[in-house]
């Protein structure tokens, strides 16, 4: 058998062959092993590839939802940044000077300017009217109803739907000016009753009943009235519908000094509106009224 000489050492034949077998069988034995592993690097990469569009999948969703929030947040801040700018406007508004209350005097002479023989002139006095005895706004005259009016008439007070806050099912009583202006006006009443329905609108179109007036066209039947009245004064005031609700705020005040009477007669809901239409009193009402206290230390 052949000797080879190598590294000073003599390597037979025999083990030349050897050696080669064990490398080729350890070749065969690394392909084995990367093809297992190139086999889990498969499998491994192909589950990335699943899990890389779970995750794909879940950040669309969640941007989704990150546009949603978004959107919601631009919408709070944008009612924030309107009520900001309403809230600006009403404290620099102009504001006008305080209207005087409505008198017994001008308010004779509004049903005198609204003395005519027609549906519209009655339909007027009878606005003025209740206007001054109960101090509503001109819109809480649209929902009455005739029957109302009949319950006005013979119990002295009527229901009132609020258009503001406040109490829903408020009632308005009758003073006692209240019941003698009524009474003045028995003859318009009569005329409504034979021509309308318990059931109908107290304030309508004369064709049609059972529906109600609209603000715009009352409104203007009254302002009417009040420009013409306003022009024979000698100062000439600015005269409107609210200014019986302020002089039947005022008339109360001077007869009760008790604004939290006032404040519940009226319907107001918080106290600070009913005080803006009180006048301050004068020293000497103030101190006419300290006296006939009864204050025990």
């Amino acid at each position: 058998m052949a000797n080879i000489i190598k590294n000073n050492q003599l390597i037979t034949e025999l083990e030349i062959e050897s050696k080669l077998n064990i490398l080729v069988e350890s070749q065969t034995n690394n392909s084995k092993q990367l093809k297992a592993i190139r086999d889990d690097l498969q499998k491994g990469f192909i589950g990335l590839a699943l899990r890389n569009q779970e995750l794909l999948e879940l950040n669309k969703e969640l941007n989704q939802r990150l546009e949603i929030v978004v959107e919601e947040l631009n919408q709070i801040k944008q009612e924030r940044q309107e009520k900001e700018i309403r809230k600006q406007a009403r404290a620099n508004r102009k504001r006008l000077p305080k209207r005087d209350p409505m008198t017994g005097e001008i308010y004779k002479k509004l049903i005198q300017a609204a003395e005519r023989p027609t549906y519209t002139s009655v339909r007027t006095r009878v606005a003025l009217c209740i206007l001054a005895v109960t101090g509503i706004r001109i819109n809480e005259l649209l929902p009455l109803k005739v029957n109302q009016l009949q319950t006005l008439i013979e119990e002295n007070w009527i229901a009132i739907d609020r258009s503001k806050r406040g109490p829903s099912n408020h009632k308005a009583f009758l003073t006692k000016e209240g019941k003698k202006i009524i009474n003045d006006r028995q003859k318009d009443f009569k005329f409504i009753f034979l021509m309308k329905e318990p059931d109908s609108y107290l304030f309508t179109a004369e064709s049609n009943h059972f529906k109600q007036l609209g603000r715009v066209v009352i409104t203007k039947d009254v302002n009417k009235i009040m420009r013409q009245v306003s022009e024979q004064l000698p100062d000439k005031p600015n005269i409107t519908s609210h200014n019986f609700r302020i002089g039947y705020i005022t008339q109360l005040w001077k007869d009760s000094k008790d604004i939290e009477f006032v404040k519940q007669t009226i319907g107001h809901r918080n106290l600070d509106t009913t005080s803006a239409y009180i006048k301050e009193l004068s020293n000497q009402e103030r101190q006419d009224r300290i006296s006939q206290l009864q204050i025990t230390a």
